[in-house]
Order: structure tokens, then C-alpha cells, then sequence
């Protein structure tokens, strides 16, 4: 497997010499300034909470919660060379914590049904994932949890965010849209599907 830009002159090599495009992922940027409305972030939030979720920053004593969400959909992330979700588990979960990742999530009444992690990678914070419960989807709770987020980071002086998927994952695709991450070239994944001409394996 080969995963190179869209925008690298090495796809028309590899597509010249047998390689064959077997997948496509994304990745995006969110860049704001001390100026930068987010209006957009709080409306987000307030209407989550409107209809009877709260949202907060997770602790160490919420990390169970957040195994039990990932356990719940870890066969709904994509799979592919380019994109991986490793399983979390709680020993995972707390060493992250303690490196500094940083979560927030969805509750209705007591139950966590979305959440999202962030680690700092120099100046950006990047997404680690963001998981909502199947039964929770298509309501705005995805794209809630990370402006809540990203808001209580701004607050902190973070101005760049970064996030990526496999580009089969639509929904979360479209989620970050609509938080204004702006799309990078797409990255694509060769893989060499046939024996080229004139070259043996023994």
C-alpha cells in the first residue's frame, strides 16, 4: 500500500507502472484569529441543549463511559490503510489523558451518547475521534461536541484544529463542513492489484 496526495506527481507514476487506487481519505484545517465570529459554534451548542443534552469537558472518572461509547460503534469506523481507529481501552484511554489528549462530550441524563478527543500537536489541536451512539446520529451532536470544543480551546489562545477520515465516512465529512474545516487534496491509496508486464514472481 502507497498513500500519496491527489496533488503529488507520483499518481500518474504509480497509476503508469500498475498501481490501482483502492481508497481515498481526508484531511481538513480550521483556522480562525482573535477576530473570528463564532456565533456558528454557540448556536451549535445552545441548540443541543435545547433539546435536553448537556455538554461538558470529560475527567478521568468519565473514561469508562467513553469505552462503552467506543465499544458500542467500533465496528462503524472505516477501516482502511490510510485510516485506522484503534479500540480504546480504559488503560488506553487514561494514558492518553494523561499525554494531554483532552475530551468533551454529549450526556442525556446520565448517559455519555457522543464524545470527542483532541490532542495538541504543536500549534493545532487534531482530532483524535468523535463517536456518537448509532441512536443518537443525525441530530447535531457530532458537529455540538467539537464546537464546544473548539470554543473552550479558543478560550485557551488555540487557533488551528485539524481532523481527517476515510472519505467513505460522509457523515463526519460532512459535520466538519459545517464547523468550517476547509478540505485538503485528497490522499489516495494505491495498491499494486496485478503483476506488470515482463516481471516475474517466483
Amino acid at each position: 500500500m502507497i498513500i500519496v496526495r491527489e496533488d503529488d506527481p507520483r499518481c500518474s507514476e504509480l497509476e503508469t507502472e500498475g498501481y490501482e487506487v483502492v481508497g481515498y481519505s481526508w484531511g481538513a484545517n480550521l483556522r480562525l484569529d482573535d477576530s473570528s465570529d463564532l456565533t456558528m459554534f454557540h448556536e451549535r451548542v445552545r441548540r443541543v441543549r435545547s433539546e435536553g443534552f448537556t455538554i461538558r469537558e470529560l475527567t478521568s472518572d468519565d473514561l469508562a463511559s467513553v469505552s462503552e461509547v467506543e465499544f458500542a460503534n467500533v465496528n462503524d469506523y472505516p477501516q482502511s490503510a490510510a485510516t485506522r481507529h484503534e479500540m480504546p481501552t480504559l488503560e488506553r484511554l487514561n494514558d492518553m489523558i494523561h499525554a494531554g489528549v483532552r475530551f468533551w462530550g454529549v450526556f442525556l441524563e446520565a448517559r455519555l451518547v457522543a464524545v470527542t478527543g483532541l490532542e495538541r500537536l504543536g500549534q493545532r489541536w487534531n482530532t483524535t475521534f468523535t463517536s456518537v451512539l448509532a441512536q443518537y446520529r443525525g441530530r447535531g451532536l457530532g458537529a455540538a461536541v467539537k464546537a464546544v470544543s473548539i470554543l473552550a480551546l479558543f478560550n485557551e489562545g488555540a487557533r488551528w484544529f485539524s481532523t481527517g477520515g476515510a472519505a467513505s465516512n460522509a457523515a463526519s465529512l460532512g459535520a466538519n463542513r459545517t464547523l468550517g474545516y476547509v478540505l485538503e487534496p485528497t490522499w489516495r491509496t494505491y495498491s499494486m492489484t496485478h503483476k506488470p508486464q515482463g516481471q516475474d514472481f517466483l
